[in-house]
């Protein structure tokens, strides 16, 4: 699943290439991956888009929003006009789709606008999704309601952790660091590269961690996530920018996926287990 740099690279791509167009009509091929009305959403203006955690959320000039959740395997897909000629942008999950002839088996939601420019929801296992909520009210839903704060924001401090861990002593820090009621945007690629960083083990007790532990810690969930979006993302399994590229950020990992791989701090063969149903990478030597 995209994680925060990932995402936000995609509302970044999307801002420049939809912001600014009116929804002449939308195509719905999967009910379930669009809930709402479509006549809540024709004829208005896409005004901005926000990133929240690991979602999109598209605002419109009728006070209506999108909700979208491209979970493992979603994508967008940005087909428009440049003079002559066709040109086509996407973002999401890596599947040949964005070079593709769309719509196709994968293709479950259509929107159109009024200029003939299309974008396309793909997915392939088909968990994601579209909600229109108004505007007003969506900060209210319980998705976006139950969200932690914003790695990069000032309410993500060493504080709020110590409290947090005081209320979950005996969960292991990983998996604290991967709740999104907890943290907004990190998942496992990003907790497993800062754990690292902070040389954390992530088999430790939450009761376990220090202050002066969790006052790196801190800091590198912010280290990391900006190498992140420095490096465009991490195309490892599931992520093209919407350019249709990808990313970079798998070429810097240090312990994420490098199982058996000497650890590049001391040499240690890097470790993989199994925390919460999810694969953890480290290094026992250097992560205590």
């Amino acid at each position: 699943m995209p994680e925060l740099p990932e995402v936000e690279i995609i509302k970044k791509g999307l801002d420049d290439k939809i912001v600014g167009k009116t929804v002449s009509d939308i195509e719905i091929k999967v009910p379930k991956m669009f809930q709402g009305k479509k006549d809540d959403v024709v004829g208005a203006k896409i005004t901005s888009i926000e990133r929240r955690a690991k979602m999109l959320i598209i605002n419109l000039s009728n006070k209506n929003s999108l909700l979208i959740h491209l979970k493992l395997t979603g994508q967008l897909v940005f087909d428009y006009k440049a003079g002559d000629k066709s040109k086509r942008v996407a973002g999401g999950h890596p599947s040949k789709d964005w070079v593709a002839d769309l719509p196709n088996q994968f293709t479950h939601v259509i929107f159109k606008f009024s200029d003939g420019s299309v974008l396309y929801f793909n997915d392939l296992r088909k968990f994601g999704y579209v909600k229109v909520y108004k505007t007003g009210e969506i900060d209210e839903q319980k998705v976006l309601r139950e969200l932690g704060p914003e790695p990069f924001s000032k309410e993500f401090s060493v504080d709020y952790l110590m409290r947090i861990f005081a209320k979950r002593p005996r969960v292991k820090i990983k998996q604290v660091l991967m709740d999104q009621t907890v943290i907004s945007g990190v998942g496992n690629i990003y907790s497993d590269e800062a754990l690292f960083c902070a040389r954390i083990s992530p088999l430790r007790l939450a009761k376990d961690v220090e202050k002066t532990e969790l006052i790196k810690l801190v800091s590198c969930v912010r280290e990391i996530l900006q190498k992140g979006l420095k490096y465009e993302g991490s195309s490892e399994n599931t992520f093209v920018n919407v350019e249709g590229k990808q990313g970079e950020m798998q070429k810097h990992f240090q312990v994420y996926q490098q199982t058996g791989k000497p650890c590049p701090e001391c040499g240690t063969k890097i470790e993989r287990i199994k925390i919460g149903g999810r694969s953890s990478h480290f290094c026992s030597t250097c992560q205590k």
